[in-house]
């Protein structure tokens, strides 16, 4: 392990790292007028962690009322519930 001190030169700092295909693709269903999407993966654990993703979107927004989703295997379902205003 090294510890350094007052070091001139910091390594730069990473900002926020660009969103998933995921989150861009139900953005733009959000704004779109389709009723559903599916998203389908080659294995089940890359949808279980996108699904946790996709909900924390939800609820970090509030668009609980706006849409619902669920995952059965290595397919995420999306359904507009509402228009969002």
């Amino acid at each position: 392990m090294n510890i350094r001190y007052d070091v001139e030169q910091l390594p730069e700092r990473k900002t926020g790292g660009k969103e998933s295909e995921e989150l861009l693709a139900l953005k733009a269903f959000l704004a779109g007028t389709q009723r559903n999407m599916v998203i389908e993966y080659e294995e089940e654990n890359s949808a279980k962690n996108r699904y946790g993703t996709l909900r924390k979107f939800r609820s970090d927004n509030k668009l609980q009322d706006v849409f619902d989703l669920y995952r059965r295997e290595k397919v995420i379902c999306i359904i507009r519930t509402k228009r969002r205003k």
